[in-house]
């Protein structure tokens, strides 16, 4: 079969998806078929806050595979996720020809299974990998406005608006050149921070549980931690009160991490005195009727992180 007549599934976790694994698929299929294949964004997993309805359009991503994809020569291609636990058993592993993730971790898995079809790497966004992809094609003047917005929007949501330590020098430059692509200015950032902000707030419980995650214990973080990231962290923070009754309905031990944008800050979140501790030593923060200020913004994936250097967990 030529390759280019093969077709194509572009798909990501099976829980939820955010913005970076949404214009991940968008991008990585637009691509395709500019290159003369054949291919679809496709998941019927619920969007999470991060994917504003401004940024939808109609027939980006498909929630059921049409006919022509119901063929065993149909092969994936995954983004934005590498752990096959959160693939979901709807995607086939031995149809899997390529993965794109910045969650490092199971490089050797898929390495030992697809070879050079393999793109994980330490970066701030899946989203940067994408458009290096589009690079190596020489075709990223051909990327549509719609595309490269989503990618701006990808790379602000999981950089922190750029802040976060795990931004690199390659998502800053990606980012500028899809800027200057998309036509996004510094007015267009803000609103959609404050359309995020809008959608969060609209529906907070759903919002928190469409990204939360649950990691196990490493002895000293909760099992469950979930995430939400907003502009001004004051309107979630005063609606404590459900919120913790929210989590204890589901959950014995849990933790929520609240990014303020604005303040450049986190609020942990965690009424488990244990784990308060642990998490006080670690983040040299201080916990007063469960919450605590840190002095950076952290994303949920820099704190698992932080807490399993072994120099900081002694």
């Amino acid at each position: 079969m030529n390759p280019t007549t093969i077709p194509h599934i572009l798909t990501a976790g099976s829980a939820y998806l955010d913005i970076d694994a949404y214009a991940c698929m968008v991008a990585m299929a637009e691509l395709i078929r500019l290159q003369g294949g054949q291919a679809i964004a496709y998941s019927n997993a619920p969007c999470n806050y991060s994917v504003c309805s401004s940024l939808r359009k109609p027939g980006l991503v498909a929630a059921e595979l049409p006919e022509a994809y119901k063929t065993e020569s149909a092969r994936y291609i995954i983004v934005d996720v590498s752990d096959p636990d959160f693939i979901g058993h709807s995607v086939p592993l031995d149809r899997v020809v390529a993965v794109y993730d910045h969650h490092v971790g199971f490089e050797e898995y898929w390495q030992e299974r697809i070879g050079e079809g393999t793109h994980i790497e330490f970066l701030g966004a899946a989203a940067t990998l994408i458009y290096r992809e589009w690079q190596r094609a020489g075709l990223q003047e051909k990327m549509s406005c719609t595309t490269a917005r989503l990618l701006v929007a990808a790379i602000l949501d999981n950089t922190l608006n750029l802040t976060s330590s795990n931004t690199t020098e390659e998502d800053r430059t990606v980012f500028r050149a899809l800027c200057d692509h998309a036509q996004v200015d510094e007015a267009w950032r803000a609103a959609y921070f404050s359309e995020v902000q809008t959608s969060v707030t609209a529906d907070l419980k759903n919002a928190l549980f469409y990204d939360a995650k649950t990691i196990g214990s490493n002895g000293i973080l909760p099992p469950h931690i979930a995430q939400i990231c907003v502009w001004d962290a004051g309107g979630v923070l005063d609606r404590l009160t459900e919120i913790r009754e929210w989590f204890q309905e589901r959950w014995d031990s849990w933790m929520m991490n609240v990014i303020d944008l604005q303040h450049r800050c986190s609020y942990f979140v965690c009424d488990d005195t244990q784990y308060q501790g642990e998490i006080e030593r670690i983040f040299e923060v201080c916990f007063a009727d469960g919450v605590a200020k840190s002095s950076v913004a952290y994303l949920r994936k820099e704190i698992i992180k932080r807490t399993l250097q072994p120099k900081l967990v002694k």
